[in-house]
């Protein structure tokens, strides 16, 4: 079993609080990998945020240049690659930890309850696509794994990754499914009759805040299929964030160029299978649902790790640093960032706010969301020039930690 990033177990917890990573501490190359992420969470949620229901095949054409493109480059990346770079992270702390002689189970424990608190309150309160749930209540299982070996940790991922193609499979597999999604048939149908209603189209802020709830339980009653890749990729941070990968010294930087050349030759061709199957027939037998299932989860988590590979490296060159270094402030912020992204667009598409929901096309709500996010890179970097932390960041620590932490620089 390995301890390389485990807390001991004979330490003794220590009498102060495990205190905050300060920026000399921090890794660019990883708040430069959160930044892109916050990119690709927005070129994907946009949709969501505008809620444009035209069938692909009636779209215009560079609308659907855009959808195929979006499906490509973003569509279940950036997910899993904050997933990874959660497991990284707690890594990382633990680490931290054992090097200071903290306890390192309840830190986390407090860090994931406010997490959930916040994530929650976002989801009901701002937008129902929130996230952070699912990483706060993935925390708590990621706790029993880390004291875990390399071995296990590889076994687990790879589970992880083929249980959405075992329920894919025919017989028994789709026996359960029947019934597992059958139990929430009610639930779904409540759910499409609250945005036939138009909710998010005229409703007021009291009937989105309903049709969240109704989203909420049903985002986590449908994860079947999504939920275990996400933590896996946890894992696999968790694996790459104790033997100290991303600082991609010496002889790492060869590991990381066969890594990320493996990633793609892997992910390009099953990625583009699962985005021409997803803009053409649809699944039309048992069998194919599998292939494309398997095409999706393998192929969308191969290309988030050769971002990890590829982005890294790419990090360690001045040029490249120097292009990038605008992206490391935006994930130093990346949770305020996140958030302001769903206030900023649930305030604009939905009908207590402009009331354009379902009226912007994918080309141009792209336009927006590059625009947009240019201004986060100014606004992130104006921001952490005043300020340690970003303010979700800071309510998050100030949670964490039970006092208030000093905000400005």
């Amino acid at each position: 079993m390995s301890e390389t990033a485990a807390m001991p177990r004979n330490a003794r917890p220590a009498t102060v609080d495990m205190a905050p990573a300060t920026i000399g501490e921090r890794i660019d190359s990883v708040d430069i990998l959160r930044g892109i992420a916050v990119l690709g969470i927005l070129l994907v949620n946009m949709g969501s945020y505008a809620g444009y229901r035209v069938p692909f095949d009636n779209m215009a054409w560079v609308d659907r240049s855009t959808t195929v493109a979006i499906r490509f480059v973003a569509q279940g990346k950036f997910y899993p690659l904050f997933a990874f770079l959660f497991g990284w992270g707690m890594a990382i702390q633990i680490v931290r930890a054992s090097s200071r002689q903290v306890n390192f189970v309840p830190f986390f424990l407090r860090r994931m309850a406010a997490l959930l608190l916040i994530g929650l309150v976002h989801a009901v309160l701002v937008w129902h696509g929130d996230i952070l749930i699912t990483y706060a209540l993935l925390g708590f299982p990621l706790l029993l794994f880390r004291n875990a070996s390399d071995r296990t940790l590889w076994i687990v991922f790879g589970i992880c990754l083929a249980i959405p193609v075992l329920i894919s499979l025919p017989g028994p597999a789709e026996d359960f499914r029947t019934a597992y999604f059958g139990a929430f048939s009610g639930l779904l149908d409540s759910m499409v009759q609250g945005k036939q209603a138009g909710v998010f189209v005229a409703g007021s802020y009291g009937d989105a805040v309903q049709q969240r709830i109704a989203f909420l339980r049903y985002n986590y009653s449908a994860s079947l299929y999504w939920i275990t890749p996400v933590f896996g990729m946890m894992l696999l941070g968790l694996l790459v964030g104790r033997r100290g990968l991303l600082r991609a010294s010496g002889d790492q930087r060869a590991l990381l160029r066969r890594i990320a050349i493996v990633t793609l030759a892997i992910g390009l061709p099953l990625n583009a299978l699962w985005v021409w199957q997803s803009v053409t027939s649809g699944i039309t037998g048992p069998w194919q649902e599998v292939a494309m299932r398997g095409a999706r989860t393998v192929g969308g988590v191969s290309l988030s790790i050769f971002l990890v590979a590829a982005l890294t490296l790419l990090a360690q060159r001045a040029a490249w640093r120097e292009h990038l270094g605008g992206l490391a402030a935006v994930g130093r912020m990346a949770l305020s960032n996140y958030l302001l992204q769903s206030l900023v667009f649930t305030l604009i598409f939905y009908g207590y706010g402009l009331g354009v929901y379902g009226q912007a096309g994918p080309f141009l709500t792209l336009l927006l969301s590059l625009l947009f996010f240019r201004l986060q890179i100014w606004m992130s970097n104006w921001w952490l020039a005043r300020f340690r932390f970003g303010p979700a960041e800071w309510l998050w620590r100030c949670m964490t930690y039970g006092k208030l932490q000093p905000l400005r620089v």
